[in-house]
């Protein structure tokens, strides 16, 4: 990797501060009545600092990464795991509001397992149900028609959840002399490209600039542009998804963890990116 990645910026975090009695007086999410146990609460916190995490540094490696071809597997790797346990955290939320616990582990293993693209047209479907529960619907609607009218973002998912269910391993299973049935997700990657060069002429442009240049520099520029721009639809997802939960639209607990969850809670490698 041409660009090392900086660590995250060192900062106190409520969830590590005390491990003894009384640490739920620093933690309102620990503190809401909705069924969730003690240790299911503190379990939530842990997820939700691993998950925004992997989405902060997936994101920054994203944009900032010198050579996609070196770090194309770490960064999918960083998103595919990120994105499915914010799915998962999101929807879990939702059935603690709806019915008082959380969705049994056959729901995950058998029903969700790592279908990011279920997941999060499930995820989609939720909020614009539960939209009427926010504090103010007319907030969240703008931000979730953005991310519904997203051309690039369903690519995205599908990329992420082939590379996560099993596509990680394509390569593997070709030594083995037993090749996957599904397609590569780093071409499926490349789709999410083509359609975003499709439907945006700038970009268009750029490509057809670069393509024609000399200069590696140039077309290297240009595909940090690229990136960037699929960077964007992931975060303007991850956005929606910690503002439906501010606003109540996962319920009572899905408030704090709203605030828990959002980017500007993982530190500089989002901040400076």
């Amino acid at each position: 990797m041409g660009v090392p990645l900086e660590p995250p910026e060192a900062k106190p975090l409520q969830e590590t501060l005390q491990v003894s009695a009384g640490r739920d007086r620093i933690c309102p999410m620990a503190q809401v009545q909705d069924g969730l146990n003690q240790t299911q609460a503190f379990s939530l916190i842990f997820e939700t600092t691993s998950t925004r995490n992997l989405l902060g540094y997936g994101i920054w490696a994203l944009r900032h990464a010198r050579f996609w071809e070196t770090t194309r597997d770490p960064i999918l790797t960083m998103l595919s795991i990120g994105v499915e346990k914010l799915l998962k955290m999101s929807l879990g939320l939702t059935h603690v509001a709806e019915e008082g616990e959380w969705p049994p582990l056959a729901t995950f293993r058998d029903t969700w397992r790592h279908n990011i693209v279920t997941m999060h047209d499930s995820l989609m479907q939720t909020m614009r149900r539960r939209l009427p529960e926010a504090t103010h619907p007319a907030n969240v609607e703008s931000q979730l028609l953005e991310v519904e009218n997203d051309p690039v973002l369903p690519a995205l998912m599908a990329a992420l959840s082939r590379y996560g269910q099993s596509g990680r391993f394509c390569h593997l299973d070709e030594l083995a002399l037993s090749p996957q049935t599904g397609e590569d997700p780093g071409h499926m990657w490349s789709e999410a490209e083509n359609i975003a060069l499709r439907l945006d002429p700038a970009m268009k442009a750029k490509f057809e600039a670069a393509s024609g240049n000399r200069d590696p520099e140039v077309f290297d520029a240009f595909v940090h542009e690229l990136e960037a721009h699929l960077a964007a639809s992931i975060e303007r997802w991850w956005d929606i998804v910690a503002l439906a939960g501010k606003h109540g639209i996962f319920g009572e607990r899905g408030k704090g963890w709203g605030f828990d969850v959002e980017k500007s809670m993982v530190g500089r490698q989002i901040r400076e990116g």
